[in-house]
């Protein structure tokens, strides 16, 4: 009686599918850096946009009105990012805590960024 040399059914089976779930993982793991790294990348261009309005509201100086809830849009990365500052009172009256929120749809929904800084109103 000879004996046949190779795999049977039963462990070509096993085996393509031990391969079908590691091909499996590895895409999952893929997708899901693939979307990390979009995340990062809108959070950077939201932190540029956030950077940008407050280095302009500080370039104002004395001129700066310091209004709540004024908005605008910028375009970074191909992409028109929303924005919205918020301003809120402190102790010290000369100072004021700002914060730009940076939205990535018009109706300012989906923020995807938040920078806090705090301005000098000024001597008035």
């Amino acid at each position: 009686m000879t004996l046949s040399k190779g795999f049977t059914l039963l462990e070509v089976l096993v085996a393509l599918s031990i391969c079908a779930m590691a091909g499996i993982a590895a895409m999952q793991a893929t997708g899901e850096h693939i979307h990390h790294l979009t995340t990062i990348e809108e959070q950077t261009y939201a932190s540029w946009v956030a950077e940008n309005v407050i280095i302009e509201q500080r370039v104002k100086g004395e001129q700066w009105q310091g209004k709540n809830n004024l908005r605008g849009s910028e375009v970074m990365g191909g992409v028109e990012w929303f924005w919205q500052q918020e301003v809120v009172p402190t102790a010290d009256k000369s100072f004021v805590k700002l914060t730009i929120n940076v939205f990535i749809d018009e109706k300012y929904e989906q923020s995807v960024y938040e920078l806090s800084t705090y301005l000098n109103k000024g001597k008035k």
